[in-house]
């Protein structure tokens, strides 16, 4: 009996533990812009995979640059297979090459340039993910909005159903215009399948990019807000075009083909060959007989550039300095141009969001409150402020997607820009 009880209550306690554990995997994962971005910039994959990069390039230096290994040779020869007189002879040598050239500091130069890219390439993959999961976190959160707004106006068109068929039958609204709001009504319905679709997607493609499980519930807590003022978004600078990480990239690129270049014009003299060695022979001298003879020497090896010039690397190499050239150019004229055409798009974005609210947006608001004063009034019918509701619903929506518009462009002018974030006046 009394095991009995013991093994209920390591049963039950099995229980509690399993339960708090359920209930902690199962509970939804709350992230603003901000924290997806750094649970993206700690866990994503790919990006994890990109830093090791680093890591191999400080390998790489480490190696970069060295002497080749000494070599150590031992001979030795007999006359014991034909004459077998005796004669015998050995010799020990030590050989070590050495460069005449720059090339291994040139080496260890290109090594320590690719830690410096390896890091350009981190930090690029940083940019465009640090973009990809603002983006999709906007989107995210759109969406969201929009099917929030569907569930409005589709509750506000059955309760105008609702209405249209009760009158059906005292002759005051004909069937038309209730089949008429039953199609809407289905139309609206049909649009909130698709926003929930895409919703769907977004939040699968987020999960992704922040590294979260398939079956984590994501809620994002960000939300669409105006600024109080016009951002003011400077312009790109040479000198931030220099820091940022893509055409940081293609600079080393270039820098290192020069020096590949040298590499390839040193390789032409081959590292010299320095050995010291000793001789030992036992041999027949007449009349004496055997006898033994020693030496010790030195010997230097000098290859000469009379065959392998290394024209042909060296004109491929030119040849690829040109094209790092031409790509430089193109990388700096492509984030200049799409920093100034995002910081365009996001003022003018900004306007028009500004506007709509200022004019639009407040208008219909101050219209629903006085058409609802009017129906109370008994000035205007049921029919009346439905439709004026409904329309203040379609503002609404169309003011988030200018929302939404205004902050993906300051999202892609961030990125363009390499920049933490625009300075707001």
């Amino acid at each position: 009996m009394v095991n009995f009880l013991k093994l209920g209550r390591v049963t039950a306690f099995a229980l509690i533990v399993q339960s708090t554990l359920s209930s902690l995997a199962a509970a939804p994962l709350l992230l603003s812009k901000e924290q997806a971005v750094v649970s993206a910039l700690q866990q994503n994959p790919a990006l994890n995979a990109a830093r090791t990069t680093i890591d191999r390039a400080h390998g790489n230096r480490q190696q970069a640059g060295r002497w080749t290994n000494p070599e150590l040779s031992i001979d030795y020869v007999t006359d014991r297979t034909f004459n077998d007189e005796g004669e015998y002879g050995y010799a020990v040598g030590f050989e070590q090459r050495f460069p005449v050239t720059n090339r291994l500091r040139l080496q260890k130069s290109i090594a320590q340039d690719e830690i410096a890219l390896a890091e350009s390439e981190v930090a690029n993959q940083v940019r465009l993910l640090t973009r990809e999961v603002e983006a999709s976190v906007a989107a995210a959160t759109a969406l969201d909005a929009q099917i929030k707004l569907r569930n409005e106006r589709l509750q506000l068109n059955r309760k105008f159903a609702e209405f249209m068929e009760s009158r059906v039958a005292t002759g005051e609204v004909s069937s038309v215009e209730t089949n008429q709001v039953q199609i809407e009504l289905y139309a609206v319905e049909q649009e909130k399948q698709e926003l929930s679709n895409a919703l769907l997607l977004e939040l699968a493609k987020l999960k992704q990019l922040v590294g979260a499980d398939v079956d984590t519930e994501l809620i994002l807590t960000h939300q669409f807000e105006l600024p109080a003022r016009q951002p003011q978004l400077a312009s790109l600078t040479q000198e931030s075009l220099m820091q940022h990480p893509e055409y940081r990239m293609k600079s080393l690129l270039y820098g290192m083909s020069d020096k590949r270049i040298s590499v390839a014009k040193a390789e032409r003299w081959a590292d010299i060959a320095v050995r010291v060695f000793f001789e030992e022979e036992r041999g027949m001298d007449d009349p004496g007989g055997l006898e033994t003879d020693r030496f010790f020497g030195v010997g230097v090896s000098i290859p000469l550039p009379l065959l392998g010039r290394k024209e042909g690397a060296i004109l491929a190499g030119r040849a690829e300095q040109r094209q790092l050239k031409y790509e430089l150019d193109r990388v700096g004229l492509e984030v200049r141009s799409e920093a100034h055409t995002q910081a365009t798009r996001a003022v003018s974005l900004y306007q028009q969001a500004r506007d709509y609210d200022q004019k639009l947006t407040q208008l219909v608001a101050k219209n629903l409150a006085e058409m609802n004063a009017a129906y109370g009034a008994g000035q205007i019918n049921l029919v009346e402020l439905f439709r004026s509701q409904e329309q203040g619903l379609r503002v609404q929506s169309a003011q988030l997607t200018k929302l939404h518009d205004f902050e993906q462009a300051m999202i892609c002018w961030k990125a363009a820009t390499a920049q933490a974030q625009p300075v707001l006046q």
